[in-house]
């Protein structure tokens, strides 16, 4: 009988708390979000030694965590080439939103590219791509998907034909101009990736001023926030460059193309996250 006094008398002590912390973990230099840093969440009491929760973040560095367990705890982060962030957890404490950990250069370098190495692109990193090197919809994962003559015309642009005939059409000066359209680019590269979407999108602009020989297009070249402002300004240059030749090359005559280089000053979207530097690595193509 004592034994069993003892024992529901122990279990009766012990104070268990619901912990839950959630934010996001991103790299302390460059702010970048990290993903899959291995979270553990665990009580400093003995006594609590067997409750215990773990985690990974996920897109855009973001992450939840909980358990009922004993405090005060330990939340630790931990991911290779950025090193391990331990918070202690007291009653009452709360985790910051926002941890950051101190990725090396290379670390860094390698994590960027992953998260944002769009080959094909479609808009989808080709991490998450079960197609990286064909473009398709997200939809489908990816991957590419049979389509009409159609659906083909209608994805390009609307009321543009693809492959319009010029020397049947040259006299039609009622066709509407196509509306801004922005080429993108993978982190740090100015070459232009000629998949199916991007290269639609530029034949519609050069068979429009084939038509149209008074317009005129501005190409205008932009880069995200990685790595510095003088890079990033000679990328937009590059990348406004490489597009203007593409246009040349399909028959658009020189004098119909004017170029611009912003570099990072005018992001579409925040550099906060992947995907919003994804898309801020562009040209944009607009009619005059």
């Amino acid at each position: 009988m004592k034994m069993k006094y003892l024992i529901l008398t122990l279990f009766s002590c012990f104070a268990f708390s619901q912990v839950s912390v959630e934010g996001v973990v991103q790299d302390k230099k460059t702010k970048t979000p990290l993903e899959e840093v291995r979270i553990q969440l665990r009580p400093i009491s003995k006594k609590g030694a067997g409750y215990w929760t773990g985690t990974m973040t996920k897109k855009n560095g973001k992450y939840k965590v909980s358990t009922t367990m004993s405090l005060p705890a330990t939340i630790s982060y931990q991911k290779e080439g950025c090193g391990k962030k331990s918070i202690k957890i007291k009653d009452g404490d709360e985790v910051p939103s926002v941890v950051v950990l101190d990725c090396s250069e290379k670390a860094i370098k390698a994590i960027i590219i992953e998260q944002t190495l769009d080959t094909d692109g479609d808009g989808l990193v080709d991490k998450d791509d079960k197609c990286p090197k064909e473009a398709g919809l997200p939809e489908n994962e990816g991957c590419p998907v049979e389509e009409s003559n159609n659906s083909l015309k209608n994805d390009a642009e609307p009321n543009m034909e693809v492959e319009t005939d010029v020397k049947v059409e040259k006299e039609n000066s009622s066709i509407p101009p196509p509306p801004p359209t922005s080429i993108y680019f993978n982190v740090n590269d100015s070459k232009l990736i000629l998949s199916y979407r991007n290269n639609n999108r530029i034949k519609v602009i050069a068979n429009y001023l084939k038509l149209s020989p008074s317009a005129k297009v501005s190409v205008e070249g932009h880069a995200s926030s990685d790595g510095s402002s003088d890079l990033n300004m000679n990328l937009s240059s590059n990348r406004a460059s490489m597009i203007k030749k593409a246009l040349i090359d399909m028959g658009v005559n020189e004098s119909s193309i004017t170029t611009k280089s912003y570099g990072e000053d005018k992001p579409v979207e925040s550099n906060s996250t992947a995907q919003g530097r994804n898309n801020n690595r562009r040209v944009e193509l607009i009619i005059k």
